[in-house]
């Protein structure tokens, strides 16, 4: 079957609402787990840098929330924007790629708070293949075709190496996977039935030296 190819999405103004949504969402789950009930868009603007006026802003854009004068009810916050972003949901994952990185997100409480479920798992080193991680058998990347169950996994995580990622994808997509995420400093094109977002680490850190030059 042929896709046609699409490039990646680029970052448009609902995206970044969404990102700070995403942080919003990871401040109010720190609070919860401190107890604390309500918030203000003050302590919003304490904690995550943003301008009271942005976090209302942001919020308005999907409904009315808190309480004029009081704030907004951390857990009834927390549910809300989890339910925006999708997270109220449970996701199943496909890891390509165990090595340090994927092993990271095995054990991440911050993944898994987020209702991500890795169900399958695939790697091409010899050690690797045929044991298992946390309960998760390790398949041959080899044998991704035959071994991985497109109908039970929602979105793909790919740390692999930068060159053999588009053929990842590109693999996926023939497969009927609906999402991916990689890591690379290089664009993939995407099937038309995909999306598929990269997190490039050398842009994250141009970020932190400007900031320490």
């Amino acid at each position: 079957m042929t896709h046609k190819r699409r490039r990646q999405p680029k970052a448009d103004k609902k995206d970044l609402i969404i990102r700070r949504l995403s942080v919003y969402l990871r401040t109010l789950d720190h609070l919860k787990g401190k107890g604390v009930e309500v918030v203000s868009s003050s302590d919003l603007e304490k904690i995550e840098g943003v301008t009271q006026s942005l976090v209302r802003r942001d919020l308005a854009n999907f409904g009315t929330f808190g309480i004029r004068g009081v704030g907004y009810p951390v857990s009834a916050l927390r549910e809300q924007i989890a339910r925006i972003l999708g997270c109220d949901r449970l996701w199943n994952v496909v890891l390509i790629g165990a090595g340090g990185f994927g092993s990271v997100l095995l054990h991440s409480e911050s993944f898994q708070g987020r209702n991500l479920q890795i169900v399958q798992i695939f790697d091409n080193d010899p050690q690797r293949i045929g044991k298992s991680l946390e309960g998760i058998p390790v398949h041959d990347m080899a044998q991704l075709d035959r071994e991985l169950d497109a109908r039970r996994v929602d979105i793909a995580i790919i740390a692999v190496p930068p060159p053999e990622v588009q053929r990842i994808v590109n693999q996926l997509g023939q497969m009927g996977i609906r999402g991916a995420l990689y890591f690379a400093s290089r664009p993939v094109t995407a099937p038309e039935n995909m999306v598929v977002l990269n997190v490039d680490i050398t842009i994250e850190l141009g970020v932190l030296t400007h900031h320490l030059s």
